[in-house]
């Protein structure tokens, strides 16, 4: 089993045994189960921002590069990335098949990106806004929202020769 697997179980395994402790007849069951979640969360968090302190930005970028540690630093909100940063590298990720531009991320966490895509584009227009959104999503988990405008592409010009020239 892969480190990705094992830390894919583990996280399974936490969720199971939340909804086990919620589901309870004992009410004070999840009480205590969220308490003890919320202290070990603050915990780590504060280890992790220790650690990310010692090895500096730049070494903590290096780390992004590990999807969990990427994830564990944006849940303790350690990125080294502010949001728009995140938002405008995920859409890059999607310049060979289209312009996808960062219009803003507002004041209630909405990231607005405005995409253009050419009339010779592979696939449907609504594939590659679902496949953008889940990226942006994935890069920033702290939005509230994805808002995706269509753009038209620029008109494409006929070059035609005068008569006469061969």
């Amino acid at each position: 089993m892969s480190q990705d697997d094992l830390a894919r179980a583990a996280a399974g395994r936490v969720d199971e045994l939340l909804g086990e402790l919620h589901g309870s007849p004992d009410p004070r069951a999840a009480v205590v189960a969220d308490e003890l979640t919320g202290c070990l969360v603050r915990l780590y968090g504060e280890g992790l921002a220790r650690i990310a302190a010692l090895l500096g930005p730049e070494r903590v970028a290096a780390l992004c590069a590990d999807p969990l540690v990427e994830s564990l630093l944006l849940v303790h909100d350690l990125h080294p990335r502010d949001t728009g940063t995140r938002v405008r590298l995920a859409a890059e990720r999607f310049s060979a098949y289209a312009e996808v531009v960062l219009a803003e991320v507002d004041a209630a966490g909405v990231a607005r990106l405005r995409l253009t895509t050419g009339s010779a584009c592979g696939g449907s227009r609504e594939a590659l806004q679902t496949e953008i959104a889940e990226a942006v999503r994935s890069a920033a988990p702290e939005l509230s929202g994805v808002e995706i405008r269509l753009s038209a592409a620029p008109p494409l010009f006929q070059v035609t020769l005068r008569p006469g020239i061969a």
